[in-house]
């Protein structure tokens, strides 16, 4: 059970914030809550070899969501500067 739950926690989909800078935000805070659920499952045993890649491959996701919005903010500042 505590599997399912920590899997529900971390898929819950967030809003899509109004600015770059807000969804980054709101994606490095998810990436974290990955991150400390994956660690919990390891560290207690309970987590399931399907459950923790699944897990791990959505904190992966998640960081190439925000090294995406990162190339993008970099580029449209290197934009403007020229």
């Amino acid at each position: 059970m505590l599997n399912t739950q920590l899997f529900a926690i971390a898929m819950v989909p967030t809003q899509v914030p109004a600015t770059p800078d807000h969804r980054l935000q709101a994606l490095k805070v998810a990436h974290d809550d990955l991150d400390a659920a994956i660690a919990a499952l390891s560290l207690s045993g309970n987590g399931d070899d399907l459950t923790l890649t699944r897990l791990k491959k959505h904190k992966l996701q998640l960081k190439d969501e925000m090294a995406a919005i990162l190339s993008t903010v970099v580029g449209a500042g290197v934009a403007r500067a020229s």
